[in-house]
């Protein structure tokens, strides 16, 4: 090694340790003088950090994690992202061009990361030191939105993970895809598009409504009650399952079931059935490679009143009449 490498090596260590016992004495002197150094908060474990954003303008949401569960809450009180068990140096989380941006992606030894648009991202070595407190495994994402945003796409993507969005009505473009893990919808209506792609995991949508409704999905199984002009549920190796909310009757339909049985209402086939009437302009295409499809008419369960007077008690076990006292 040339003497110029070596000093250069020498002067790189000796900054490192500079910084570290930097770091950890003004650690403790921020300790000492009850000063917060971080933006985040560490209790049993857990880790937590919160951003607001509720004095932004927003249109987007665009996350990409990687192991992660990711909450969407549409019609809540207050907009903060809550992110737990995030390494606190290492995720992006802000609004840029109208979007809400959520990564955690960040390499503190790539500059692009640090640096982009003129913005530094790095926060410092002392995150590093604090972030080995941190014992908790999984991480979760929940994102509160009131309605006073008119978000007009929702792109979500997890590497593992599970996503669930409750309760939005807007015009909004969904993009979810998830290598491994379950999607959940619940309430949600838009005059857009659905899409929804899983690698091995499955899909739950219930109250969905929506123009266009695209759901892939590699393995796993697919249960939808949904509205939809258009519907495509393709479950590559598993079941479809799709009631639907919006009159059969008005659908043109392609099904496939190629190792098991299609149900149509009451009707039962196996292998393929196809329904093409050249005036209706709605359709279902629905294939499930490995298991069955099943098409029919959402019945909303009835709820049974109370009557008045009525009451269930659990039984108790009596003492038998004639062995009940004791001799």
């Amino acid at each position: 090694m040339k003497p110029v490498s070596v000093i250069f090596l020498i002067v790189s260590v000796i900054m490192v340790i500079v910084g570290l016992l930097t770091c950890s004495f003004a650690m403790l002197q921020a300790k000492r003088q009850d000063v917060d150094l971080y933006d985040t908060k560490i209790v049993n474990g857990q880790s937590e950090a919160e951003y607001d954003f509720s004095e932004d303008s927003l249109s987007k949401l665009q996350i990409e994690v990687g192991d992660c569960d990711v909450h969407i809450i549409c019609g809540a009180e207050e907009d903060k992202v809550v992110m737990n068990n995030f390494s606190s140096a290492g995720y992006i989380c802000e609004v840029s061009n109208g979007a809400l941006i959520v990564e955690d992606t960040v390499n503190i030894f790539n500059i692009t990361d640090i640096i982009e648009n003129g913005k530094i991202r790095f926060k410092g070595f002392r995150y590093y030191l604090r972030d080995r407190k941190i014992t908790a495994e999984g991480k979760s994402l929940t994102v509160y939105i009131s309605d006073k945003f008119d978000i007009k796409i929702i792109d979500v993507k997890v590497g593992t993970g599970d996503v669930d969005i409750k309760g939005y009505t807007n015009n909004t473009d969904y993009k979810i895809n998830i290598t491994t893990g379950k999607f959940t919808a619940s309430d949600i209506t838009t005059d857009s598009k659905v899409s929804v792609q899983v690698g091995k995991g499955s899909v739950n949508l219930t109250h969905v409504a929506a123009k266009n409704l695209d759901v892939t999905l590699n393995e796993g199984s697919i249960m939808a009650v949904v509205s939809a002009n258009e519907i495509t549920a393709d479950a590559k190796h598993g079941s479809v399952r799709i009631e639907s909310e919006a009159d059969l009757s008005k659908y043109n339909f392609m099904l496939k079931a190629p190792a098991s049985t299609i149900t149509l209402e009451d009707l039962i086939k196996s292998g393929n059935y196809v329904a093409n009437d050249a005036q209706l302009s709605n359709f279902i295409h629905a294939t499930a490679g490995y298991g069955t499809v099943v098409v029919k008419t959402y019945v909303a369960p009835i709820d049974m009143p109370d009557v008045p007077g009525e009451t269930t008690a659990p039984e108790t076990a009596q003492p038998d009449a004639e062995t009940g006292a004791a001799e």
